[in-house]
């Protein structure tokens, strides 16, 4: 969710798009490959039979065989939690001053982006860590709002290993010479050792357990291979999709409160938020911010999130 944001507030109007859907991280090149002979060093082709396309030529998998045994997760943020978090976070990040904007004007902005829900939610809906970090945004949202300080809110984000990538297909091993790893399981918290190295991951910040068969140490979404090209279809409140290398893409549209999928206005199939905006400008209340969340308005207390008095419909760092 930060490196998001950071990449947005350092863009134009078109480069933030391209920065939304790109995310933080890029693939290796299979050129640059020295997995070991007859190791396997990536585990991102989709398992299982091809599914193939329905009779409409959708996507034919079901929610349940896109993710089978789904370990149960945490409920998705309330308007408030997103308000808070999204307080905190444009308090809190540095802000290298633009010459286009005062640093006032950017933080406002920063916080307009973490509470538009296609911004925030943008890896929550895939139901993966956000981009290279190991946390789902809504455990992520959780430690800012019990950081109680600046140095809290900034430390909770942690990295992920990196030769575990996560997309909207799932997540997976990928490293040009390290095989996938075993795994050994102490609560939630993975160990997954490989080529010598050694790798920990808690799988709770991604709200999801250890998993010693999974190759990367927990029960993420793994790929499932289906029949490209393939058109979306929503399964309850789920897109499902197949994408170019043939694995079923996820978007759970129900990980926003009063999200569902259908038809959207650019007559796209895709997640449909509540609005963000429920009328009312932020403002300031002695330290209580006021702000719209999730078409909800709420009040946020700038000084019960260790932050200091509420300026300018926002909150300031102490």
């Amino acid at each position: 969710m930060l490196c998001l944001l950071r990449m947005k507030l350092r863009a134009t109007s078109t480069l933030l798009v391209l920065a939304m859907v790109t995310g933080c991280f890029g693939g290796d090149d299979p050129e640059t490959s020295r997995c070991p002979a007859g190791a396997v060093c990536d585990s991102s082709e989709g398992i299982g039979p091809v599914h193939a396309k329905r009779a409409d030529g959708s996507v034919g998998v079901s929610v349940d065989e896109a993710w089978p045994n789904r370990p149960a997760e945490a409920a998705p943020l309330d308007a408030a939690e997103l308000a808070g978090a999204c307080a905190a976070l444009a308090a809190c990040v540095p802000i290298g001053g633009g010459a286009d904007m005062t640093d006032e004007e950017t933080r406002h902005l920063y916080m307009t982006l973490c509470l538009d829900a296609a911004s925030s939610y943008f890896w929550e809906e895939r139901a993966v860590p956000s981009g290279g970090k190991s946390e789902r945004w809504t455990y992520e949202a959780r430690e800012i709002l019990a950081a109680g300080s600046c140095a809290g809110v900034l430390s909770a984000q942690t990295d992920r290993p990196a030769p575990i990538v996560c997309e909207e297909a799932g997540c997976w091993w990928s490293s040009p010479d390290l095989p996938v790893p075993t795994v050994t399981c102490a609560g939630d918290v993975a160990t997954l050792s490989t080529a010598g190295k050694t790798f920990t991951r808690d799988c709770s910040r991604a709200l999801s357990t250890c998993s010693e068969i999974s190759p990367t140490g927990c029960a993420d979404r793994a790929p499932v291979a289906c029949e490209h090209p393939a058109k979306d279809r929503c399964d309850g409140d789920v897109r499902l999709g197949c994408d170019g290398a043939g694995r079923v893409s996820f978007h759970d549209c129900a990980r926003v409160p009063g999200g569902t999928c259908g038809m959207r206005e650019d007559g796209s199939l895709g997640c449909i938020y509540p609005s963000g905006d429920c009328g009312a400008q932020p403002s300031c209340e002695g330290d209580v911010l006021t702000t719209c969340s999730l078409g909800e308005s709420v009040q946020v207390d700038c000084k019960a999130l260790g932050l200091g008095a509420c300026v300018g419909g926002l909150c300031v760092a102490e």
